[in-house]
């Protein structure tokens, strides 16, 4: 396969622990595989061997890296040989990024690989390293960017989230995705910066008016700013856009609380 097919596609899907924010979201094609971390769902699109890397290529990585002979689990298909040839792919291709640390595709086919078996440190080095070779071109893999910047954010590496997440969005500035995200790191950081996280959340409502995590965001933001008016006016967006919002009680207990002179704490999604 050409080595310009070794892209690494990630989207981040909200579902989950965002199923209070917006609906289930449609089957992605066949070629995309769906992981759930948390929040996101990271598509990784095209390897080597063609479609993806199977739950026992991933046993024998770890077997091997324990000193153990790669066994097959009890009812995995036969095809030992097949399984030791994918093996050997997956070998190959982080290889090639170790000794060619200048070829932006042997970075990036390296991140897909190490990504999709959970290891998702190792993909981040790599997909720096891949910015630093060429920024234009990773911005074009979608959410490969924002990859970078979830990790950090779930590491709670808030200032690193921020720097990537606006990086992101010199790429994509219309991605509405990393404005939430942005305004995510921006609200969890210690100390909560409200004030500017808002900007972010009103520029992903100008590309989509009723994105109810950006909204529920917005309210949190004003909530921490303690602006009762606007929180519950934005509260009342909320609520339009999407009336199911299971958050919709959990600000409404917030912003009485707030009236009431109590100390408030925003719940994590």
């Amino acid at each position: 396969m050409n080595d310009r097919r070794l892209l690494l596609g990630i989207r981040a899907e909200k579902r989950v622990q965002d199923s209070a924010y917006r609906p289930t979201p449609k089957t992605q094609p066949p070629v995309e595989i769906k992981v759930n971390k948390n929040k996101y769902l990271f598509a990784l699109i095209g390897l080597l061997a063609g479609f993806l890397i199977s739950y026992y290529a991933t046993k024998s990585i770890n077997e091997s890296s324990a000193g153990a002979a790669p066994r097959t689990p009890a009812g995995a298909p036969a095809g030992g040989q097949n399984q030791q040839a994918m093996m050997g792919d997956v070998r190959a291709v982080i290889e090639k990024a170790k000794n060619n640390p200048q070829d932006f595709e042997a970075q990036v086919a390296a991140a897909s690989v190490h990504a999709q078996i959970g290891r998702s440190k190792e993909a981040v080095e790599l997909l720096e390293k891949a910015y630093q070779i060429n920024p234009v071109e990773l911005g074009k893999l979608e959410g490969a960017v924002g990859f970078i910047g979830q990790y950090y954010l779930k590491e709670k590496n808030f200032s690193e989230a921020e720097k990537w997440f606006r990086r992101g969005l010199e790429l994509q500035p219309n991605e509405i995705e990393l404005h939430i995200e942005l305004a995510t790191a921006l609200l969890e950081r210690e100390p909560p910066a409200p004030d500017k996280a808002i900007a972010p959340l009103e520029q992903a409502l100008k590309i989509q008016p009723k994105n109810g995590h950006a909204l529920g965001h917005l309210v949190e933001a004003y909530l921490l700013k303690k602006d009762v008016r606007t929180a519950e006016d934005t509260l009342g967006r909320l609520r339009e856009a999407e009336p199911a919002n299971k958050r919709i009680s959990i600000y409404q207990n917030l912003i009485a609380d707030l009236k009431a002179g109590k100390p408030i704490t925003i719940p994590k999604e």
